[in-house]
């Protein structure tokens, strides 16, 4: 077994290979949860309050489903799941944000 190693010369390096791609991987995903919960959250926020809500052809088929999606309390339950989503998207960004700082 000349020359011939099982162990490799500097362990450690792959280690440090690996924890880098597990970084730049995490960036990504939470980059990728950071958007789309930021683009989700605007949208049910906004759209229940806009004439494209009012007159969406969806609503023309049922008079009932109509009342239901053009009451107040929907689109405020709408809007407030929107608000769920931009928090989501805050805390993505705090965590892209301190955490690089912190490593």
């Amino acid at each position: 077994m000349t020359g011939l190693s099982l162990i490799p010369a500097r362990p450690e390096s792959g280690f440090a290979t690996a924890v880098a791609s597990d970084r730049r991987s995490d960036v990504v995903v939470r980059l990728i949860q950071f958007v789309s919960s930021l683009m989700v959250g605007a949208t049910l926020v906004l759209a229940p309050w806009t004439p494209l809500w009012e007159n969406h052809p969806a609503l023309a088929t049922s008079l009932r489903l109509r009342e239901i999606f053009l009451a107040p309390w929907f689109r405020g339950a709408v809007s407030g799941l929107g608000f769920v989503n931009l928090v989501a998207a805050a805390l993505d960004l705090t965590h892209l944000l301190f955490k690089r700082a912190r490593d």
